[in-house]
C-alpha cells in the first residue's frame, strides 16, 4: 500500500469493530468469568486462595480471548463465538450467585 493511499472506511469499522469485541466485550467476558470461577472454586478452597486463583485464570482467559479475538477471520464468525463465550460467563456467574 502505498503511502498516498488512504484506507477506507469500511476497513477502518471492521478494525475498530475487531478492536471493541476483543478488548471491551473480552473484559465483560472476563469480569463475570472471575466472578464464577471466584464461587466454584470458593465451595473447595479457603476464600484468598479461591479470590487469586480466579483472577489468575481470568487474566490467562482475557489474553486467549484477544489472541483469538484477532485470529478469527470473519466477522461473522468472531461475533457469533465471542457472543456465545460471553452468555455462557453471564449465565454462570448468575447462575451460580
Amino acid at each position: 500500500m502505498s503511502k498516498t493511499q488512504s484506507l477506507s472506511i469500511a476497513y477502518r469499522f471492521t478494525v475498530f469493530y475487531r478492536f471493541v469485541i476483543a478488548f471491551i466485550l473480552g473484559f465483560v467476558c472476563t469480569a463475570f468469568f472471575s466472578v464464577a470461577l471466584a464461587y466454584i472454586f470458593n465451595m473447595m478452597m479457603p476464600k484468598a486462595e479461591s479470590v487469586y486463583l480466579a483472577a489468575f485464570c481470568s487474566i490467562l482467559f482475557y489474553v486467549i480471548f484477544v489472541i483469538i479475538a484477532f485470529c478469527v477471520p470473519s466477522l461473522l464468525k468472531l461475533t457469533i463465538y465471542s457472543v456465545v463465550a460471553s452468555g455462557i460467563c453471564v449465565f454462570l456467574a448468575l447462575g451460580l450467585g
